[in-house]
């Protein structure tokens, strides 16, 4: 069964939107004039109107946080891009949702301030230690543990694959997070303030996204319709197995799915969507240029692979499926871990789904490999 919710995810599009007060001013219209320009697409005037209310929202937070603009490019502005910002770490999030399993995808920001303050020292410092390792490894050691102390944290620091700068300003923000998680949680709640001044027409335009995408997919289970719009063929994901499907709003191009679990009979499926998708903008004229090489797309996957685990993943997968406790054993991983690359890799494509009975098997999809090699050699050999 697909589960629909337009409702706003507010600890993830606060954090997003202090990202976005990281970067230069203005951000929404030029990167959205970019994406254009990438995907060869005309906006039609819903895009236009929505692309509006992005940018009037982004001036009016940066109008909210004029004066605290260089202490929140503190906990972005990396010199090297990583999977998640300090940000996100310091607060345990895993980019789409909380990095704690039991804490639900749309819990509010009060809710989620007390779930951090109550956890303990010892649950924080695993989490917080697991965080590390995916955002920026640099070694496939083995981070399946019960437990990490002050030790642990700072030699995974060192291990990653930072600028030192980076990885002494992260060291200082862990040893004094009790001076910065209520900060950040300030920050969050006058984000949210500024959200929801438009949280009506931004919900509006979420409807207007899942009734085209309830048209589109029908009653297919939404893993089905995803893999088809990939340009993979139907995996029979039993309908059984409710697909939590939420909108991407400040991030509105994002179309992402992630499966928690291997089992096919007890994976949970959550997916974002981003609002700007319509019946103007559909998700064909998109996947069809997402699964073309593009500069964009070849620097994007030659990040990725600069991560030794990812890279051992496609390594493995190149001849066999895999599902993801074996890929945690065989790379000394924990699933978490795995179902974090798993998941990024194949957004670009790089990976495959396949069905073996009632597992999740992964592997290399060796057509986006292929396309990156000759890519690669068009530009740089010939």
């Amino acid at each position: 069964m697909n589960i629909y919710s337009c409702k706003i995810h507010y600890v993830y599009e606060c954090l997003s939107l202090l990202n976005v007060l990281a970067e230069p001013a203005p951000y929404f219209k030029p990167h959205m004039d970019k994406s254009a320009a990438d995907y060869d697409i005309i906006p039609g005037p819903r895009e236009e109107k929505f692309v509006k209310l992005l940018q009037r929202i982004e001036d009016d937070a940066r109008e909210e946080f004029a004066d605290d603009i260089d202490d929140i490019k503190s906990y972005y502005a990396l010199e090297d891009k990583i999977s998640y910002s300090f940000a996100s770490m310091l607060l345990l999030h895993d980019s789409v949702c909380p990095a704690i399993n039991d804490i639900p995808e749309n819990i509010s920001i009060k809710a989620y301030q007390k779930s951090i303050k109550d956890i303990s020292d010892e649950s924080y410092n695993k989490h917080f230690y697991q965080l590390i390792r995916r955002a920026g490894k640099n070694t496939s050691d083995n981070d399946d543990v019960d437990s990490a102390d002050l030790l642990d944290i700072i030699n995974a620091i060192y291990e990653m694959d930072i600028a030192d700068s980076d990885k002494l300003k992260l060291q200082q923000l862990y040893i004094h997070r009790s001076e910065h998680i209520p900060k950040l949680f300030n920050y969050l709640n006058r984000a949210a303030a500024v959200l929801k001044k438009h949280e009506k027409k931004l919900e509006e335009f979420g409807k207007e996204t899942i009734a085209y995408t309830q048209k589109e997919a029908k009653d297919e289970p939404f893993l089905d319709f995803f893999m088809k719009k990939m340009g993979y063929s139907s995996y029979g994901f039993s309908s059984s197995n409710d697909c939590y499907i939420t909108i991407s709003y400040l991030n509105c191009m994002k179309v992402s799915l992630s499966l928690k679990g291997d089992d096919l009979k007890t994976a949970r499926p959550l997916s974002q969507i981003g609002a700007i998708y319509s019946d103007n903008l559909t998700y064909d004229k998109i996947m069809i240029r997402r699964k073309s090489i593009t500069q964009d797309k070849a620097l994007t996957i030659l990040k990725l692979l600069a991560d030794k685990s990812k890279l051992e993943i496609l390594q493995l997968t190149k001849d066999e499926a895999y599902y993801g406790a074996q890929l945690a054993n065989k790379i000394g991983l924990t699933t978490a871990t795995i179902s974090h690359h798993t998941s990024s890799l194949f957004e670009q494509n790089l990976l495959q789904i396949e069905k073996v009975d009632s597992k999740i098997f992964y592997k290399q999809n060796q057509e986006t490999v292929r396309s990156l090699i000759k890519y690669l050699e068009d530009t740089l050999l010939k």
